[in-house]
C-alpha cells in the first residue's frame, strides 16, 4: 500500500510507484484538481510545452484531427491549442482527470472536442486511420504504459502523420520502448523523424528522457 500524500514531489512519487490499478485510479482521483499546480507551479513541468511545440514544429494545418493520448488534465491540449490547433480529442485512463480536461477552454471554445475514456492496455474501440497526429507527454514513465500499445496507437493514425512523445530515459529498454521501435522500424510501419534527450523538469541536472517525433508509414 502506497502512502498518501499531497505534496508535489510525493504525488509524483506515488506516481512513480503506481503497482496496480486500484493505486491508479485513486492516486489520479485524488490528484486530479491540483495536478497542474502541483506540475506546473510546484515541479516547473516542461513536457507538454515542450512536445506540443515539437508536434507543431511539423503540422502546418491547424485544424488536423489530433488525438491526445493519455492526455491526464489538458495540458498538452491546451498548449496545441494556444498554438493555433482546434481539432483535439483527449484519451485518458483516469475519469477524474477527464473531468478536469473536459472543461478545458481556449480562446471561447472548449480545447478537446471529445474526451474518450480508454485502457491503453486493451485494444481501443476506435476507427482505424482517424488522426492526423498524435501527441503523448509524460505516459510512458515510471509505473505506467509501456510500448505494448504502440502498434494500437499507430493503427488510430493515417498514413504521413506524425506522433510526438516523450519516453522516460528509465523505461526506454525495460518498458519495451528500444525494442518496439526497431521492430515497427524494420516493419516500415513508422519512421523516427527526431530524437533528442532533454529534461522533463526545470530542477533537472540532466536529461531525463527522450522526446520523440516518429512518423506512420503504413
Amino acid at each position: 500500500m502506497i502512502k498518501k500524500s499531497n505534496s508535489s514531489k510525493e504525488l509524483l512519487a506515488r506516481a512513480y510507484a503506481l503497482s496496480n490499478e486500484a493505486e491508479t485510479k485513486g492516486l489520479y482521483k485524488d490528484w486530479a484538481k491540483t495536478y497542474d499546480n502541483t506540475m506546473l507551479d510546484g515541479l516547473s513541468y516542461l513536457t507538454p510545452q515542450r512536445t506540443a511545440k515539437l508536434l507543431s514544429s511539423i503540422l502546418t494545418e491547424k485544424d488536423l484531427q489530433i488525438l491526445d493520448i493519455g492526455a491526464g488534465t489538458g495540458l498538452a491540449g491546451q498548449n496545441l491549442a494556444e498554438l493555433g490547433f482546434t481539432n483535439i480529442d483527449a484519451l485518458d485512463y483516469s475519469t477524474a482527470m477527464l473531468d478536469v480536461a473536459r472543461a478545458r477552454e481556449h480562446g471561447g471554445s472548449w480545447v478537446y472536442k471529445k474526451c474518450i475514456q480508454a485502457d491503453l492496455n486493451n485494444p481501443l474501440q476506435l476507427e482505424t486511420d482517424t488522426y492526423d497526429a498524435a501527441i503523448c507527454t509524460g505516459l510512458f514513465t515510471h509505473a505506467h504504459v509501456g510500448a505494448d500499445c504502440l502498434p494500437e496507437i499507430l493503427r488510430l493514425l493515417k498514413k504521413g502523420s506524425f506522433f510526438a512523445a516523450t519516453v522516460h530515459k528509465d523505461i526506454w529498454i525495460s518498458g519495451g520502448f528500444e525494442k518496439t521501435e526497431k521492430e515497427l522500424e524494420a516493419a516500415r510501419i513508422l519512421r523516427i523523424h527526431s530524437k533528442t534527450t532533454d529534461i522533463y523538469f526545470e530542477a533537472d541536472k540532466e536529461p531525463q528522457g527522450y522526446y520523440i517525433l516518429w512518423e506512420c508509414l503504413k
